[in-house]
């Protein structure tokens, strides 16, 4: 495969896009965020109804969902059964509905790229083609870590980076990291590279050492592997609830939280969500990176419990000036994606934005007003 297709397009793209990114990566706006940290901290001690929020940056402004084609039932079976013309459609819906949405999200399958590496890089081409038609960019999420009881995703299991399990084995997946980011390493389509989703997916940690240290090594070497094939674009980890952004902090240029107002959740309180927003906030700012919702918006079968659940979380992250990428644009057979009818439903529910039948679901317009 070649390593550049369409240079002149690339290089006649918004060069000081490219530019402001690189920049907020280096730490250029270094002066401007603590000025902003100085201000944002006397507020909070003279204003407690006022929260911590980002500086305005490129990240500030996303509009946008993880997306998931609606043909398949996990990630090896959606890049399999690649179907440009669905998905050309299923996007048009999509900025048909959401105009302002201008990044997307987009879930890769390492196990695919092994079947055809040279047919997985073409489908990957064309998804940016597809996603730039619509006017978005791409973060590309390269492996996924969460696993459903439900409907599983595929993905990575512990035994792919747990050294010396009978599938692991050294350099398994630089091919995969070559084929994708390194072919694309410069490419303005590319917002960030998300290593993976949601790590060190597993309850009390504190008793698996030996395999949090591992996922620890696996995500740097794919830092370090994507570094040196020379991604310009941001790096980050999306991460789960559970989770602290000093863990992943070592891996990310751009920070990722997945803050889900879980409404159904018997102990919600919606004090404890704001005061993790805030938490997340501070620590980006003590850290000079920027931040963004890579997903949010928890699920419902009852689509007003869902519009009014979209309401507050959007509006609790535009407070902070964080910008986001909802969970999940289409309608599709992955977990928690569906109507029951479609099978199986996990206690999410559904968290679709658009119906089967490509029609808006009920009050989900509510995004538009952010």
């Amino acid at each position: 495969m070649e390593r550049r297709m369409g240079n002149d397009k690339y290089m006649s793209a918004d060069i000081n896009r490219r530019k402001v990114l690189i920049n907020i990566v280096k730490g250029s706006i270094t002066g401007a965020l603590l000025t902003t940290l100085g201000n944002r901290a006397f507020a909070i001690e003279s204003d407690n109804n006022v929260p911590p929020h980002m500086p305005d940056s490129v990240w500030t402004q996303m509009r946008g969902f993880n997306y998931q084609p609606s043909y398949g039932s996990n990630g090896f079976e959606l890049w399999q059964k690649f179907d440009a013309k669905i998905i050309e459609t299923e996007l048009a819906q999509g900025k048909h509905f959401f105009p302002k949405m201008n990044i997307i999200r987009w879930w890769q399958s390492w196990d695919a790229f092994l079947r055809d590496p040279e047919r997985y890089g073409r489908n990957f081409t064309t998804t940016l083609e597809l996603a730039e038609k619509v006017g978005c960019q791409v973060m590309p999420c390269l492996f996924n870590r969460w696993h459903d009881k439900v409907l599983d995703y595929g993905g990575i299991y512990i035994d792919h980076f747990l050294p010396n399990c009978w599938v692991w084995k050294d350099r398994m997946f630089h091919a995969f990291l070559e084929g994708i980011v390194g072919q694309h390493s410069d490419d303005p389509r590319i917002v960030a590279w998300d290593l993976c989703n949601e790590p060190y997916t597993y309850s009390q940690q504190e008793l698996f050492a030996d395999i949090t240290q591992a996922e620890t090594v696996w995500l740097k070497s794919l830092y370090d592997i994507c570094k040196d094939l020379g991604a310009q674009a941001p790096i980050t980890v999306g991460i789960h609830p559970g989770m602290t952004l000093e863990r992943l902090d070592p891996v990310c240029d751009l920070l990722s939280i997945h803050p889900y107002w879980i409404h159904d959740r018997h102990n919600a309180s919606k004090e404890d969500f704001e005061k993790g927003l805030d938490a997340s906030v501070a620590f980006a700012l003590k850290t000079n990176k920027p931040l963004m919702a890579t997903e949010c918006c928890w699920g419902s079968l009852d689509d007003k419990t869902r519009a009014d659940s979209i309401r507050y979380t959007l509006s609790q992250l535009k407070q902070r000036n964080i910008g986001w990428t909802c969970y999940l644009l289409h309608h599709s057979l992955i977990a928690d994606a569906h109507r029951p009818e479609f099978g199986p439903v996990g206690p999410p529910g559904n968290l679709a934005f658009i119906e089967a039948n490509g029609t808006l679901r009920n009050g989900h317009e509510v995004f538009n007003e952010f």
